[in-house]
């Protein structure tokens, strides 16, 4: 008999739910983005501050006067008759996320090894979905009181 779990290798489709910050005493400040399942399951993703507002940016469908890098890349992809069709965060070892974008041109398929928060903020530019490994969700999901500490990147941007 196989005790082999075909559910623990699902990916989950998520939602971003939003760019906040997370304050502990004796740290600074880090951005974190959650990520949200249809069961309400949260997961956070610690990102660098310039990658937590260009995820926040791109949320809120702002666009600077020039284009920023994740703009710049999805712009390159067009020109080049790609698209992003898929974000997979797909593995969590020792606290570190990993990630892949899946890239079509024409009829071929790509999938490229990328940073969490650069998938993030491309997916969300090209409207393309994001899902979540299960095993990931189990391991790394919060608690809804802990996600309400949080404080909305907002609150530091203006």
């Amino acid at each position: 008999m196989n005790d082999h779990d075909d559910s623990m290798e699902s990916p989950v489709p998520v939602r971003v739910k939003g760019v906040y910050i997370a304050e502990s005493e004796g740290s600074n400040p880090a951005p974190v983005v959650l990520l949200e399942d249809e069961g309400g399951r949260i997961v956070p993703i610690f990102v660098g501050l310039s990658e937590a507002i260009s995820i926040h940016h791109a949320l809120c469908g702002e666009l600077a006067p020039r284009p920023m890098t994740h703009d710049l890349f999805i712009c390159a992809l067009e020109s080049l008759s790609a698209s992003i069709t898929n974000v997979l965060i797909d593995d969590l070892d020792g606290g570190i996320y990993y990630a892949r974008l899946t890239i079509k041109s024409d009829s071929r398929q790509s999938e490229i090894d990328a940073r969490p928060s650069d998938c993030l903020a491309l997916a969300l530019r090209a409207k393309a979905p994001i899902e979540v490994q299960e095993m990931v969700m189990a391991e790394a999901s919060i608690s809804k009181s802990d996600a309400e500490r949080l404080t909305s990147i907002d609150n530091y941007l203006q």
